[in-house]
């Protein structure tokens, strides 16, 4: 299995992309089905080898359960799909889920056969360490990454992928999935979705499906509704507090999301309330072992979460008197061509009709130049408004991005009172004087303070690869931020964004415990609270016989306000087990600005990998790996040769080996071999030689373990060794045929899965190693040319070495001239 998070890139430049988006808007709806066509959903499916689109003749989806639980604002999401193989032959595929805003995958696993091969957390390195070495021996692991630490702008994405192999013949392969989604309010309104259709111009049938669903709120909510007429959720209860219901069907094409609204009841506004959790049995990981090593005896801590439903007073019409300003900044470079761009428009247009004829605005389209709609704000009537639209649709997308310019640009143009500049783009920025992120946010921070009239800096990021760290960082000058993957339907996005334009945040939020010794590290878990949104901090806590007392206390539309609320600090409350990973994600999140802002620090490393891998959640520091338990203890079959060798753990006493052809032999622990590094728990080698017999066809076998440790426990494991007598084949691509003395040549090369070693050899240079680079999608080399090596016509040969032994090369021709 390979995971990743992945989104599609484009590296042609567009011109008259806008012109081709005007063409499509004169046909009314047509705009979106235009680029609804490029969607990259896919949501659950299994795309088979070699096609671009689920094919169920070769791959179905025969059952799919989804089991959806709701606490408070956390959606935790359990997704099970078993897809049957039609052919006679083993398949592969690979496996597309999108993932919603405000999501993180909490678990992966795939079954072999009856064995479960769950993902876990590791150290990042680690993780690529045993990725690497997975790879060379012909399993093809799961890797979860966030980002790239080398990137001068990490990106996170929303594309959760796998390659999935073996699929047997006409056998079945179960996946199973789960992630967590914080959702917020809007305007005492909730919406949830779990994404199930798939891309426009595809279909996927399920034979059996089964959705579960449960919504659990402090504050009272009513007018709990489920749109989709495919999904009819028969409710079992419905209550104030509390729903639950489910769904059955069979035979059905998914050819809707499955989504929820319900609507917080503003009766209970401005109340405050506090949710708690706490295992006393559940240990913590030591920061500094292994995630095989055993767990210390520390007990976890208490966790709260304090939740105040803001009121929203009645708003004020829009008059000459509080007129605002509205400055728009769009960003039309080539990185926003297709979803981003249907998303940046309709949230560009909503926000344009929602002005009041008082009101005025501009609008600043950008990329590595600045296009002004005029050359200051102008007076928004509904003439000038849809001129506007005009200009934005008869412009074109061109390369690069100069982001602080644009800034700087805008706010010059905010010069009058209550202005609000609102930022539609990626975040991307890749021109100008600084095109590093926490440089830009730096600088404009400045330039804000020092403004006349600060304008509220509120951001509509679009895309699965929006730098969501830069954006957040330039909201936090007066505005929010609000965020829309190319995944999902963008109305509930675009309806919460124009609400909050219109309206002032609450100023001054503060929580305050007592007595404030009960508790330590707490949190906010929004940047910037509206009135009919929720304000939440989460914490820990020590367990006390005096109940816990909070206050909290703000300034809404100018005036003060308070709420208070006290609540008990239990030895053992396992009611809502969610609080501890949301913590552990706030105390991440809160190490990670402190890096951006002040750099790396190893305490600050070491505890995001210690909670990453204690939560299941990944980070830029860690990563998310599915390989088969053996790799990751370590036990490794060097298969390919008549050795079996096997590493245990040093309980295991005895290990006997059941091979496929009948042949059953004790192994032999080779005491002079075992590994005595301090903490590793994998450190017994076992051995035994066997014969194949010669009518074996190449292939990969299964061999069974049964091992037994120390207390007369036996386990069961199953391993495999290749057969391989065919050599490897190699292929070399060059980008060129003729180079100078002292240059570089960089060497592309495939090969067959099972080779374990690729090297390139010409006369008169040291000899290269390839290795393979995710970025290429291939294995590369670099060939240093002797600066004094003779001019003439060289054969650069490249040997491949498979993991029995095999050898296969290719050999080409290069010309070195002067």
């Amino acid at each position: 299995m390979i995971l990743r998070l992945g989104h599609r890139t484009n590296n042609g430049e567009i011109q008259g992309f806008f012109a081709a988006l005007r063409m499509t808007c004169c046909c009314g709806g047509a705009m979106l089905l235009f680029f609804a066509a490029f969607a990259q959903a896919q949501s659950g499916t299994l795309i088979p080898k070699d096609k671009e689109t689920p094919d169920p003749a070769i791959l179905s989806l025969e059952e799919m359960s989804v089991d959806v639980t709701i606490d408070n604002g956390d959606a935790h999401v359990s997704i099970v799909q078993i897809f049957l193989n039609h052919t006679a032959g083993i398949e592969e595929g690979t496996y597309r889920f999108a993932l919603p805003t405000g999501s993180t995958v909490s678990d992966f696993a795939v079954w072999d056969s009856v064995t479960r091969i769950p993902a876990v957390i590791l150290e990042r390195k680690r993780a690529e360490q045993i990725y690497d070495q997975a790879r060379l021996q012909s399993i093809d692991p799961g890797l979860l990454e966030a980002g790239e630490r080398g990137d001068i702008s990490p990106k996170t994405t929303a594309i959760f992928t796998a390659k999935i192999v073996p699929i047997p013949a006409f056998g079945t392969k179960r996946l199973e999935l789960e992630y967590h989604q914080r959702l917020t309010a809007t305007d005492f309104k909730n919406f949830f979705a779990v994404p199930l259709k798939p891309d426009a111009d595809e279909k996927q049938s399920v034979h059996h499906f089964k959705l579960h669903f449960v919504l659990r709120s402090a504050h009272v909510f009513d007018t709990l509704q489920t749109p989709s007429k495919l999904f009819p959720l028969k409710l079992a209860t419905s209550e104030p507090h509390t729903a639950e219901g489910t769904f059955e069907g069979d035979n059905l094409l998914l050819s809707d999301d499955f989504s929820a609204t319900w609507r917080l009841t503003p009766e209970t506004a401005d109340s405050l309330d506090i949710i708690t959790y706490r295992n006393p049995n559940a240990p913590l990981p030591d920061a500094g072992t292994s995630v095989t090593a055993d767990l210390t005896h520390a007990p976890e801590p208490g966790f709260f979460e304090a939740q105040l439903l803001v009121a929203d007073p009645k708003p004020q019409a829009a008059t000459p008197a509080n007129a605002r300003t509205v400055i728009l900044l769009f960003d039309n470079s080539l990185s926003m061509q297709w979803e981003k761009l249907e998303r940046s428009y309709a949230a560009l247009e909503a926000v344009l009709r929602n002005l009041h004829p008082a009101d005025r605005f501009n609008v600043l389209l950008f990329n590595q130049t600045l296009t002004p709609f005029k050359p200051s704000a102008v007076t928004a009537d509904a003439a000038t408004i849809q001129q506007a639209l005009d200009f934005v649709r008869s412009s074109k997308l061109r390369g690069g991005t100069d982001l602080g310019k644009a800034l700087t640009a805008a706010l010059a143009q905010s010069t009058e009172p209550n202005t609000a500049l609102v930022l539609l783009t990626d975040g991307g920025s890749n021109a100008g004087e600084t095109i590093v992120p926490n440089k830009i946010a730096t600088a404009y921070a400045a330039r804000w303070k020092q403004a006349a009239h600060p304008p509220h800096t509120d951001v509509f990021a679009v895309g699965d690869d929006a730098n969501l760290m830069l954006l957040r960082n330039l909201s936090r000058n007066g505005g929010f931020l609000e965020s829309v993957l190319s995944t999902e339907p963008a109305a509930f996005h675009i309806q919460s964004f124009v609400s909050k334009l219109t309206r002032a945040p609450v100023s001054g939020l503060s929580l305050t415990p007592e007595p404030a010794a009960q508790t330590h590290l707490i949190y906010p878990l929004d940047d910037s609270i509206y009135p009919g949104s929720i304000a939440q901090w989460i914490g820990q806590y020590t367990p006390s016989k005096s109940p816990l007392s909070v206050t909290v206390k703000g300034a809404r539309d100018g005036a003060a306000f308070e709420a208070k609320a006290s609540t008990p600090l239990p030895e053992t409350d396992l009611a809502h087990p969610q609080l501890p990973r949301i913590w552990a994600q706030a105390r991440v999140n809160f190490l990670l600005e402190q890096i951006d802002r002040e750099g790396e620090t190893a305490a600050a490393i070491d505890e995001i990998i210690r909670l990453s891998r204690r939560y299941k959640f990944v980070t830029p520091y860690t990563s998310f790996l599915a390989v088969p338990r053996s790799l990751l203890r370590p036990r490794v079959i060097r298969p390919g040769d008549p050795v079996l060798r096997v590493r245990t753990d040093a309980a295991i006493t005895s290990v006997i080996a059941l091979f496929p052809f009948g042949l059953t032999k004790p192994l032999r622990h080779l005491a002079s071999e075992d590994l005595q590094a301090p903490g590793d728990d994998a450190n017994r080698l076992w051995e035994t030689r066997f014969l194949a017999p010669p009518d074996m066809k190449d292939g990969t076998y299964s061999v069974r373990l049964i091992l037994r440790d120390r207390n007369g426990n036996t386990y069961n494991e199953a391993k495999t060794f290749v057969i391989a007598s065919t050599p490897p084949t190699v292929k070399i691509q060059l980008n060129r045929a003729s180079l100078h003395r002292g240059e570089t040549l960089e060497i592309h090369a495939a090969a067959t899965a099972s080779t374990r070693t690729l090297t390139a050899h010409l006369e008169g240079a040291a000899p290269v190693s390839l290795r393979w680079s995710s970025r290429a999608g291939t294995n590369v080399g670099v060939l240093a040319i002797p600066s004094d090596l003779p001019i003439g016509r060289y054969t650069l040969t490249v040997t491949a070495e498979d993991i029995a032994h095999n050898l296969g090369s290719q050999e080409v021709q290069v010309d070195v001239i002067p």
